[in-house]
This record gives C-alpha cells, structure tokens and sequence, in this order.
C-alpha cells in the first residue's frame, strides 16, 4: 500500500528545511571564521581612541599609551582577540566588553602598552616626530579578513598635556602587512602570506625649548668666557691664564657634548646639538692657535713688533667669534626650515 501523496509532499518539506538550516549554519560559521559565501572577505570596522600618552625614551626608543579599541561586525570580539599589536614591546588589557547591536555585535578594549619609535632629534629642538601604532589581524589572511577604519570615530583626547610637545594631528588607515612565509600553514599553498594592518598615526612637534637651552647653556657660556678672554692684550703674564681658560672651556664643552648625545640617544648619529659643539669646538681650537702663535711671534720677533701682534691676536679671535656666530645662526635656521 503506498503512502499517501501528502506524505510524500510532507517528507519533501522537512528535508529542503533541514537542507536550508544547515547551509545557513555552515554559512554563518564561514562568516564567523573569516570568510563569506563566494571567496568575498569579512570587513570589520575598526578604530581607536588615543586617551593618554607618556614614558617618551629617546633612548630605547620607545613611548607609553593608553587607548579604546572597538570592532563592529559579526564577530567583533573574535576580532580584537586574533588583534596583534605589532610594534609593542608589551600591553595590558584593562577593561573588555562586547554588546550586541543588532545584526552584529559592537566589541571594545582599553588598552596600555609601550611601543617602539624611531625617534628623529637631529633637529631637536624643531624636530617633528610620528607616533604609530599598528594592530595587525593574527589568524586570518586578507582574502578572508580585512579591516575597515572607522575615520569619523577615531581620535585622541589626552587627559595630560604631554610635556614640550604639541600634537599636531591624527589619522588612522588601513593596509596589508606581507611576510615572506606561509607560517606552517598546510592550507595555505604559496610560501607567502599578508594581513589586514590597521596604523593609527599621531604627529607631533616639539612645543617648548628649554630643554635646548639647559643643553646648550654651557656652549654659550664658554663661548662668552673665551671671547672676553680674548679681549685682555696678550703679553707674558696673561698668556697662562688665557691658555688655562681656553683649556678649561674646551674640557667644559666636551662634557657638555657628551651629556647632550646621552640625553637626545644620539651617540651614532650627529644632531643639530652635536654640531653646534662642533662648531665651539673649533673656535676654542682656533682662538688656542692663534693664542699659542702670537706668543711665539712676540718672543722671537723685534720689539716694534708688537703692536702688529697684539692687533693680529685681536682681529683674529674677533674673526674666529663672528664666524661662531655666522654659523650657529645658519645650523639653527637650517634645522628650522627642515623641522
């Protein structure tokens, strides 16, 4: 006896909603993993809001900041746990929520970490410097998973003027990272690989000089010193002491210089400092030249030679300031215009 038409027309009704139930599931499982139907990867949007900026160590490199990061998409919170900081030497993780919004979900992190700078202070003090942070996605390729930033959201508020520095602006966007390695992957057929990179992007510039001027105090004391120095005749008794100065600003200036290359990090490289000692460097070595052939001269030369001598000595140290000054005045305007 056959079963009746509806029985059959029943059984075809399930079969196609079980059909149905289970490709969505398998579907929103692809989505949750990274990919959607027909190789079209999965976009979240991503931002991140700057709250505080700190610990700057020119030194090590390195700046300290605390900042929100939010995604907003069908697997938001997934999201910011496969988020790989990639210049940070550390972070910490101090508050995490995900809320549901609708069709997606709305994810966030606060976060405080330290991350490497190649800080630029060769024109210190006009040097202008980026910050950057990239968060980088750690699972997923780009053909299943790319970031969207979200530009009108993304910012910076500091609690805390960060001291001598201004920030100038902001940005934030959106790239691929590539590594020249598939990481083990057995699914992954080439030998190469790349990943959604988010880089927020914070410019600042140096809003206050006294730090220049505690560096360089020294320099320009020892300058005045040496030029009045310059200025007393130069005969038998008062070459020593001159010679004593001159002596004691140079090992002054060399002190000072090694002190600034410490505090600007800037032992493999010269900086607007570091010439600027250069160039005191070079005057006290004139003046001390000039200062030791003089006194020969007027020892072994004739008596109406002196006078010659002494206005020889006086016209070259003040020849030897003017050109101190000249290029002093041309190092900074040079750094200036550079910034």
């Amino acid at each position: 006896m056959h079963p009746p038409a509806r029985w059959h027309l029943a059984a075809a009704i399930v079969a196609l909603l079980l059909l149905l139930l289970t490709g969505g599931q398998t579907r929103a499982q692809d989505t949750a993993q990274g990919g959607q139907p027909g190789g079209t990867p999965v976009r979240h949007r991503v931002g991140l809001y700057i709250t505080d900026l700190h610990s700057f160590d020119f030194l090590r490199g390195t700046f300290g900041a605390s900042f929100w990061v939010w995604s907003a998409g069908p697997a938001a919170a997934r999201v910011l746990q496969t988020m790989e900081f990639a210049n940070a030497d550390q972070v910490a993780v101090r508050l995490e929520s995900t809320v549901p919004r609708g069709t997606v979900a709305w994810s966030q992190r606060k976060i405080t970490g330290t991350f490497r700078e190649q800080w630029n202070l060769r024109n210190f003090p006009f040097d202008r410097n980026s910050l950057e942070i990239h968060l980088e996605e750690g699972v997923d390729e780009e053909d299943r998973f790319v970031y969207g930033a979200d530009v009108a959201n993304s910012g910076y508020n500091l609690r805390e003027v960060v001291e001598g520095w201004r920030v100038r602006s902001m940005r934030v966007e959106v790239g691929v990272v590539a590594y020249a390695t598939n990481f083990g992957d057995p699914a992954v057929a080439g030998p190469a690989s790349r990943f959604s990179q988010l880089r927020a992007v914070l410019e600042l510039e140096r809003s206050n000089y006294t730090g220049f001027l505690k560096l360089t105090a020294a320099l320009y004391a020892g300058f005045l010193v040496c030029a009045i120095g310059c200025l007393v005749p130069l005969t038998v008794t008062t070459f020593a002491p001159r010679i004593t100065l001159l002596v004691a600003s140079l090992f002054a200036l060399v002190i000072n210089m090694r002190t600034a290359s410490l505090a600007l990090g800037s032992a493999h490289g010269a900086t607007l400092v570091d010439k600027l000692h250069f160039v005191g460097l070079a005057y006290v070595v004139a003046i001390t030249a000039v200062t030791a052939l003089v006194r020969i001269r007027t020892e072994n030369g004739e008596a109406g030679e002196v006078g010659r001598l002494v206005r020889l000595d006086h016209r070259s140290c003040l020849a030897a300031a003017g050109l101190f000054i000249l290029l002093h005045a041309c190092l900074l305007l040079q750094a200036a215009v550079e910034g």
